[in-house]
């Protein structure tokens, strides 16, 4: 295996990892925590097949490094959009309190429209 695969191993591990971790954290949340569940074994799958491919040397015609990387990214990115659209769309998504949606962010100024009133605009 050269370099390029151990980077593409690597990736779908780490993938897998963070799945995982998602997986923990969203425990209370049974149908979130199996889909996170499921889209880490799915990338821990792909890493655990291209390790066994390369060791078996198994021939593939279409499988170049440039298909391999575009194909690896596409799969990563589904692996972690598609879970959080799902998160999304059932709601089971972090709450988010009336304070924090109520506050003003860091760098908003303020202006005042007329000096000599008290009106001011955000």
């Amino acid at each position: 295996m050269t370099p390029f695969w151990y980077a593409i191993v690597t990736l779908c591990v780490i993938a897998a990892i963070i799945n995982f971790i998602f997986a923990y954290a969203r425990r209370k949340h049974p149908m979130m925590a199996l889909v996170r569940g499921g889209a880490g074994a799915v990338s821990l799958a792909l890493a655990l097949g291209i390790i066994v491919g390369k060791v078996l040397e198994i021939p593939h015609a279409d499988l170049t490094r440039e298909n391999v990387f575009i194909a690896v990214g596409v799969f990563i990115a589904i692996v972690f959009l598609v879970p959080s659209y799902i998160e999304k769309a059932n709601g089971e998504g972090p709450k988010v309190s009336i304070q924090e949606r109520a506050a003003r962010p860091v760098k908003a100024t303020v202006r005042l429209r007329d000096v000599r009133s008290d009106e001011w605009v955000n």
